[in-house]
């Protein structure tokens, strides 16, 4: 025997031996071809508005192949619905199969002992007139979720109605119930709470003051909504009007929940943050907090609908498939903002510029950085006086000069050119010269001016100057008053600055053919 067939007998072996632990176990429901083991206790409890599964393994001892087919009948009737995970299973010889049945309650079911008596049809497959039925009985006991204790003659559904007519019936508790709840209501708003601002308001944070402040409207808002829907349950309603009232409780204690948290997410969280970030130089912080301020109202609101709708029997699961769908769509329609939105995000982090920086662009313009956003970046032209939005995805993906960094100093290069037969070392002592008069160049060791002798033209002898200058805001005024003065220069020592000039040079042919022998 090989391999194989050993690893197939030991699993047949193993599936007998479970069989034979599982009939020792739990009695068979029925002896001969076709055997039915119960997998679980033939008594549940379950709460309404949940699902709950009763499961049992076929086993065929016989040599012959069977189709079965499971139903299942009530007792009574009710807000229940039942099901089979398979319609049919075929069981050959030696073969075994689960099958479950799923009893699904709503949650407005009340309390109740439901009885079913499960069947299951068995057809020998090469003999149809061969049919017998398996049946057993589970019993699933049902505890209601919404008005549990509606009707009970009870004074805040704690205390039994002792009180004396016309009040002893359930009107009279809830007529109390309300008073207990109002002066509740009063007692919060007239004593407690000036007393917890007055404690407040003696302390070195505003932290407490903050969160009082916040609380204080939802806080009473829950205190009178849990109020009157406990004391609506002593009356004697109907049933499915009182689990209709406590899924709008639930639906509203969301809303007010969710309320609560996106007030204490921005009057706390955001506002420290909006706080922290104006003492710091980070840019990070300012553009970021608005950020989150934005997600927050997106998230939190999400969160609350989807838990709103599972609550109305809507699988979360399936929502948040339809929601990751519905991103994928947004995300494709939704490219180019993206990039740009990321493109930011990258800027916020690497920080190439800042606010205030003087940028380069790569068409030549100088502007002034005046807003980084999220998705573009507000530059101020200072050749045209004029605000420019780019999108962020441009900015990250072309050649821009920072022109403030390391630091605020320039260095320019200003060409010159002279005539041809004028005195080149002049020229450059000149030209030097005329650099180190002016008020706005740097005159240290490290940062003297350089003169270089650069190009001989058609018309003239080129030089260019390189000047370091204190700052870039001063390079054009530095650049005009450096011509300014290297004209003066050069008009006193007899330099010329020459115009465009064509030399021409005519041959006598004429005259060479008359020379000839």
């Amino acid at each position: 025997m090989g391999r194989r067939g050993r690893a197939t007998l030991n699993r047949t072996l193993l599936l007998l031996a479970i069989l034979i632990s599982m009939a020792a176990l739990a009695p068979a429901v029925s002896a001969g071809p076709v055997n039915l083991f119960p997998v679980d206790d033939d008594h549940r409890t379950a709460s309404s508005g949940t699902t709950t599964t009763f499961e049992w393994i076929l086993y065929n001892n016989d040599s012959a192949p069977y189709v079965i087919t499971p139903s299942a009948a009530a007792d009574s009737e009710g807000d229940y619905e039942v099901t089979f995970d398979l319609s049919h299973i075929t069981l050959y010889p030696g073969d075994s199969k689960p099958i479950a049945m799923m009893v699904t309650t709503e949650s407005r079911m009340p309390s109740a002992l439901l009885t079913f008596e499960v069947s299951f049809n068995v057809t020998q497959m090469n003999a149809l007139d061969n049919t017998f039925t398996l049946t057993d009985q589970v019993q699933l006991e049902v505890v209601p979720v919404f008005g549990a204790k509606a009707g009970d003659n009870k004074i805040l559904g704690l205390w039994d109605n002792e009180l004396p007519p016309p009040l002893d019936g359930n009107w009279g508790a809830f007529l109390v119930s309300v008073g207990i709840w109002t002066a509740i209501a009063l007692f919060i708003i007239m004593i407690a709470d000036p007393l917890l601002h007055r404690f407040t308001s003696r302390t070195s944070t505003t932290l407490d003051d903050l969160v009082l402040r916040i609380i204080r409207k939802p806080f009473i808002l829950l205190v009178a909504l849990y109020g009157a829907v406990s004391s609506l349950e002593i009356l004697s309603l109907d049933r499915g009007l009182i689990a209709d009232i406590e899924m709008l409780y639930q639906v509203a204690l969301i809303l007010i929940m969710a309320w609560l948290t996106y007030k204490i997410y921005v009057g706390v969280i955001i506002y420290y943050g909006h706080k922290l970030s104006s003492k710091t130089d980070s840019e990070v912080d300012d553009v970021l907090v608005p950020v989150l301020e934005k997600l927050g109202a997106i998230v939190i609101p999400t969160v609350a609908i989807m838990f709103i709708f599972s609550i109305f029997g809507y699988n979360l699961t399936v929502i948040l498939a339809g929601l990751g769908f519905m991103g994928i769509v947004i995300g494709m329609a939704a490219q180019a903002t993206l990039a740009n939105f990321f493109a930011g995000l990258q800027m916020v982090v690497d920080r190439p510029f800042k606010i205030g920086d003087l940028l380069r662009l790569d068409n030549g313009d100088i502007c002034e950085v005046r807003r980084i956003g999220m998705r573009s970046t507000t530059l101020y032209n200072t050749f045209t006086h004029e605000l420019m939005v780019v999108p962020n995805n441009d900015i990250a993906n072309k050649k821009v000069i920072n022109m403030v960094l390391p630091d605020r100093r320039l260095k320019i290069a200003v060409g010159v050119g002279v005539a041809y037969g004028s005195d080149v070392e002049l020229v450059m002592g000149l030209m030097k010269e005329a650099a180190l008069s002016l008020p706005d160049t740097l005159k240290d060791e490290d940062h003297q001016p350089i003169i270089r002798f650069t190009d001989f033209a058609d018309s003239s002898l080129n030089f260019t100057a390189f000047i370091w200058i204190t700052d870039l805001d001063k390079q054009f005024k530095a650049a005009s008053e450096y011509r300014t003065e290297l004209l003066k220069r050069f008009e006193q020592h007899g330099i010329e600055i020459p115009f465009p000039q064509s030399v021409v040079w005519l041959k006598d042919l004429e005259g060479q053919a008359s020379q000839k022998p």
